[in-house]
């Protein structure tokens, strides 16, 4: 397939070809039409590797020569699905912890160490003087890893401990009310002994589960059992929860975490080839911290480099092959910071205009097109919400719904002008090539 040759050659430029011809050109294609295409991996690891490097890629364009996106379906040699058994009751049962997210292995910042040293006391006491305990912060401070680190505590000491995501609760609720398990549900979170809840901010807008939830939390409560929560943000900053909820959240303690500086992350580089039995040189470890942003994508990258010596068998860590293995998350990284900021300012320089321009109330071609135009690209390569676009743009969102589906129209069309457009502004936020 075309299509797919052209793709594997402009992706050569940005990862290496040594990389695309060890992951991607053993790829078989079973079939293809104008907009799917079928491959299947040799393996579960490359399947694996394609899902987490190339498909990030994929997802922002892969388009025919007539520029209609094509779906790619991937699936893995010899492999098949076993028959569903039909389940006759849901089982409620805590995630998994890893047995890595201890406080030993938690790098605090100076600002984190007086929070840590409550935590850890918390975790060690019969009683503590506050309940429930809250923990906000943003994405990258540590607030998972902190609550599975109390889990672990709380379970040496042979507690009935349960720890979930709040969308795992979620899940909880609706299978219990679907399979008339509710009994059976409320006798699981109703006797514990301590509740962890990992990213409360998902209860928004779910008022099932936020109904079961707070009577869930007054049981526990009541008999003096620990509940600790987190969120990206404070009880009463949450959007779309309960007032009775984000009260309750606020009996306790709220503790704020915030995110390692750049300074730290030598320490999280230390501390993860530990767990990975990875000895990187110093060469190494700064690139590592100069592309990548914060501790979840490090660790990524670590897990990457593991990954592959592990499937390469080598004895010692070159530093060109590492680039090579990072180049595709180095790509994702500089993807993640696309937003519709940037992708008004790239249109406006297209078309000669201002970023006023564009936001502004004129209603020439001059201005409405590129303004149509940009609706169209935080819609497709953002995935924003019609209302949030509208609100960018200072429009209702039927006004948005219908420029979206003019420059669609356009596409469908072939019109050149609009092909054009779309191949030059995507390649300048580097979208593809």
């Amino acid at each position: 397939m075309k299509a797919w040759k052209l793709f594997l050659v402009d992706l050569e430029k940005k990862i290496g070809s040594s990389t695309v011809s060890k992951w991607l050109s053993s790829l078989k294609i079973l079939k293809f039409d104008a907009c799917n295409l079928y491959l299947e991996a040799e393996n579960y690891f490359q399947a694996k590797w394609f899902e987490e490097h190339i498909r990030p890629i994929l997802k922002k364009g892969f388009y025919n020569e007539n520029f209609h996106k094509i779906k790619i379906h991937l699936s893995i040699k010899d492999s098949y699905q076993k028959p569903k058994t039909k389940e006759i009751k849901k089982q409620f049962t805590s995630e998994t912890l890893q047995t890595y997210l201890t406080f030993s292995f938690f790098i605090a910042s100076e600002k984190n160490l007086i929070t840590l040293k409550l935590l850890k006391e918390a975790a060690s006491s019969n009683t503590s003087s506050f309940n429930p305990i809250f923990l906000y912060g943003p994405k990258g401070s540590g607030k998972t890893h902190i609550l599975q680190a109390l889990a672990h505590k709380f379970t040496e000491r042979n507690l009935n401990v349960f720890y979930v995501s709040a969308k795992t609760f979620t899940n909880h609720v609706v299978d219990a009310i679907r399979n008339s398990a509710m009994a059976e549900f409320r006798k699981t979170y109703r006797n514990l002994d301590v509740l962890i809840v990992d990213d409360a901010q998902i209860f928004s807008k779910k008022l099932a589960t936020q109904e079961e939830f707070f009577h869930t939390f007054n049981t526990l409560h009541s008999m003096g059992k620990p509940i600790i929560l987190s969120a990206n943000s404070a009880p009463n900053m949450l959007d779309d929860i309960e007032p009775r909820l984000t009260s309750r959240f606020e009996w306790g303690i709220s503790l704020y975490l915030e995110k390692l500086k750049k300074s730290d992350f030598k320490l999280v580089l230390k501390s993860q080839q530990s767990l990975l039995n990875l000895h990187l040189a110093a060469e190494i470890e700064k690139f590592i911290i100069d592309n990548f942003n914060n501790i979840t994508s490090i660790k990524k990258a670590l897990k990457t480099i593991a990954l592959n010596e592990h499937l390469d068998d080598q004895k010692s860590l070159d530093a060109n092959k590492i680039k090579n293995y990072l180049s595709p998350l180095i790509l994702e990284e500089k993807e993640k910071d696309l937003d519709p900021e940037k992708i008004i300012q790239e249109v406006s320089i297209y078309f000669g205009l201002t970023s006023k321009d564009i936001l502004g109330k004129s209603q020439t071609k001059e201005c409405t097109f590129p303004r149509q135009f940009s609706m169209y690209l935080c819609r497709e390569l953002l995935k924003m919400p019609f209302m949030k676009i509208g609100t960018i743009f200072q429009r209702d969102h039927s006004t948005v719904m219908t420029s979206i589906k003019s420059i669609k129209k356009e596409l469908d069309n072939n019109k050149l002008d609009t092909f054009s457009a779309l191949k030059q502004i995507t390649k300048k936020l580097h979208i593809f090539s």
